[in-house]
């Protein structure tokens, strides 16, 4: 077997998440397959590369010493790839920009129209903000909207290969079914709602685990009982299965679906643009438009 540049990266992957599964998701490969290459990979190092314990999966002093050629050659790898890509996009000129579950994405290809740049324009609308953030990264795509929730933790401001820029925030609101309890409650609070079945989306942005954490804050286990994408007809089956669902507000309620204030649910979405390379330059005026259409779109009034 020859080694090749996709084994060292399967084996950096494999330390920096401490687990065969962890890593098996994020290569987007089996596994089973997954460990019978690494076991292949021990034959040609001549020893184990790993040890597994219940803390995890984690080097041996000889995988140590292999990972530490691995980083550094990929290092040089990576940099060579940037500055190729870099020289591509220079020579195309094409303007790559992204968002996945983003409900303000108008906005932005409004903006970039009044940039008047002369940027040919690729949109790229992947299914999950995991795999817009990986293509950021890789240099497939120059500039991406992402949402944070200020109950995940800190607005990210970068981490070395992405800058994020924030330009807006919006209110998190209730989408209720108009004919359920909540749709006409003097007053809503969480606790009001821990009867309630509830919407999330499972995949890579787990998104039900960020629920659930938020909801054991407020001292319940929340009821998912669908599983629907932002794209997906979340308004519908709202409607029809008397589900709730955390919305934007500037995302446009559906017909029998109506937005409520949760009274003390200390959550707004920060609204942030993320860019790499040569779209530096680009950022100032983009922010500065960006942040003018936003104050222009009014958001849904809850009733």
């Amino acid at each position: 077997m020859d080694l090749q540049f996709r084994h060292l990266r399967q084996l950096c992957v494999i330390s920096e998440t401490g687990s065969l599964n962890k890593a098996a998701t994020i290569l987007g490969l089996p596994q089973p397959a997954l460990s019978r290459q690494i076991r292949r990979l021990e034959q040609l190092f001549g020893g184990a590369l790993f040890e597994r314990d219940q803390f995890g999966t984690r080097p041996t002093p000889l995988g140590s010493a292999v990972l530490e050629h691995a980083a550094s050659i990929l290092r040089s790898l990576d940099d060579f790839g940037e500055q190729l890509r870099d020289y591509r996009t220079l020579r195309s000129r094409t303007l790559r920009i992204g968002w996945a579950h983003s409900v303000l994405y108008e906005p932005l290809l409004s903006s970039l129209r009044r940039l008047a740049s002369a940027e040919r324009l690729q949109i790229v609308a992947p299914n999950s903000t995991r795999e817009l953030l990986t293509l950021l990264r890789a240099g497939e795509v120059d500039i991406a909207l992402r949402d944070h929730a200020t109950t995940n933790g800190p607005v990210p401001s970068g981490d070395g290969a992405i800058t994020y820029v924030p330009w807006g925030e919006s209110a998190v609101l209730l989408a209720v079914a108009a004919d359920r309890p909540p749709a006409t409650a003097e007053r809503l609070t969480m606790a009001d709602l821990a009867g309630e079945e509830w919407i999330s989306c499972t995949g890579p942005d787990a998104c039900d685990e960020k629920l659930r954490r938020l909801c054991a804050a407020y001292g319940f286990v929340p009821r998912i009982t669908h599983d629907i994408p932002m794209s997906g007809p979340r308004g519908q089956v709202i409607r029809h299965q008397g589900c709730v669902a955390l919305t934007q507000a500037h995302r446009p309620p559906e017909p029998g679906v109506v937005y409520r204030t949760v009274t003390d649910l200390d959550m707004t979405v920060v609204h942030l643009v993320g860019f790499r390379g040569w779209t530096a330059d680009l950022m100032p005026k983009l922010v500065s438009l960006l942040s003018a259409a936003l104050r222009e779109r009014a958001p849904v009034t809850p009733s």
